[in-house]
């Protein structure tokens, strides 16, 4: 199974195809050194011949049309007969001593000529192994430079290869490979960014509030009067509740943010849901003298978690609550069809500006029509809440007319 895949990788493929080449290269180039081996010996044979004709035919003129004829064609008794009177003067293959110019000449032609293929085929497959291993190893070194620049922190580096091959599947991998720590760093990095910008937000909005215990504590330490010092009592609980609610709100959207938070897949009806929400808030509605009109079919569902939808649901009604003077008005509306549920909460409060628009999910942003005690936290922990079950929430207002949330749960 080795030796198959060995032979099946596109590398080894390409080098021996070139040694394939090379062999066929060889052999062309063997078949003509015996072409002009063959050349040569036919000229130094009749060099020979034509030596031994001259001697005869100035002794024996008449003989030599009889010689002519005889090396023409071939006379198996004639050559016997001829082997027997050279073996008088003792000149027959067995003779190893005996060395004539042509046996001499052809000889060395023979070995110069082998020679000179082994040397031409020794230097071919090596001039192409070398140059195999050379680019292999240029390409490992490519690679090994790759993963250096990425352990020193460097990502920007492409070393993706389209050609066919194991290094190349290589490059790709670590090519993916390099991606993904890529993104794993960013994330990193940003998880980093979101704690430290998460403390720093907490120690902001802790200030406030802590202060005035510190000062409303220094306040009773004085001995104030039964009536002051009812009053400071009852601030000290207000600012309590205020730092319960914020590091509530601030853990929840922490858990938001790090993607430690598990989202149910149930049926959340939005009639139950909405009225959930409005029971949290009973006081506040209350106090206010609110109208609220809740319009919907009681079967209008979506796919989510009840609780945190509750939770952004309370968080929205809560910021049109605060927004919205006494005696106005909160219409929240919701539908469905075969895209998604659609839930929609709108009051009757002064609107926002335009240019705080775009800005109002961000974290502690607070706008010019914005309470004192107004954190800026509510509407960033609906959006996220939301998006994490595939949701989205928009917004549009207008000046004295009201501010509509439209929030979309999409299907699948």
């Amino acid at each position: 199974m080795i030796k198959i895949k060995v032979f099946q990788n596109p590398e080894v493929k390409r080098l021996f195809t070139i040694f394939a080449l090379l062999l066929i290269g060889l052999i062309i180039i063997a078949l003509l050194f015996g072409l002009a081996g063959r050349y040569q010996l036919k000229e130094a044979i009749i060099n020979e011949q034509a030596e031994i004709i001259a001697l005869i035919s100035e002794k024996y003129p008449e003989a030599q049309q009889d010689m002519i004829r005889q090396l023409k064609q071939q006379d198996r008794d004639a050559a016997l007969k001829g082997k027997d009177i050279l073996k008088k003067y003792g000149i027959s293959s067995e003779d190893l001593d005996m060395e004539t110019p042509l046996l001499q000449k052809l000889f060395y032609y023979n070995l110069s000529r082998h020679l000179l293929l082994v040397i031409i085929a020794c230097s071919a497959f090596g001039l192409a192994l070398s140059v195999f291993i050379k680019k292999q190893y240029s390409q490992l070194h490519q690679i090994s430079s790759y993963a250096k620049k990425i352990n020193q922190g460097d990502y920007s580096l492409d070393i993706r290869d389209n050609r066919e091959g194991e290094l190349s599947i290589l490059k790709n991998e670590i090519y993916k490979i390099t991606t993904m720590l890529k993104k794993q760093a960013q994330a990193l990095h940003n998880d980093k960014v979101i704690l430290a910008d998460s403390i720093a937000d907490i120690s902001h909005q802790l200030k406030t509030p802590l202060t005035s215990l510190s000062v409303l504590t220094d306040l009773l330490s004085e001995n104030p009067s039964e009536q002051d010092k009812h009053e400071f009592l009852n601030r000290m609980r207000s600012q309590l509740k205020r730092i319960e609610w914020l590091v509530s709100s601030l853990l929840k959207i922490s858990k938001l943010d790090a993607g430690t938070v598990t989202m149910k897949n149930e049926d959340v009806y939005v009639g139950s849901l909405v009225e959930k929400a409005l029971e949290h808030l009973s006081i506040p509605l209350d106090i206010k003298r609110l109208q609220v009109h809740v319009t919907g079919e009681k079967d209008v569902k979506f796919t989510g978690d009840f609780n945190w939808s509750c939770e952004a649901i309370i968080n929205i009604i809560k910021n049109c609550i605060e927004h919205t003077p006494e005696q106005g008005q909160l219409n929240i509306s919701f539908a469905e069809n075969p895209l998604y549920t659609v839930i929609t909460i709108r009051d009757s409060g002064p609107g926002i500006d335009k240019e705080d628009l775009p800005y109002i999910f961000n974290r502690f942003y607070k706008g010019k029509n914005t309470p004192e005690d107004h954190v800026g936290i509510g509407l960033a922990m609906a959006q996220a809440i939301i998006a994490k079950q595939g949701g989205d929430i928009t917004v549009k207002s207008e000046k004295n007319r009201g501010t509509e949330f439209t929030i979309k749960f999409y299907r699948g």
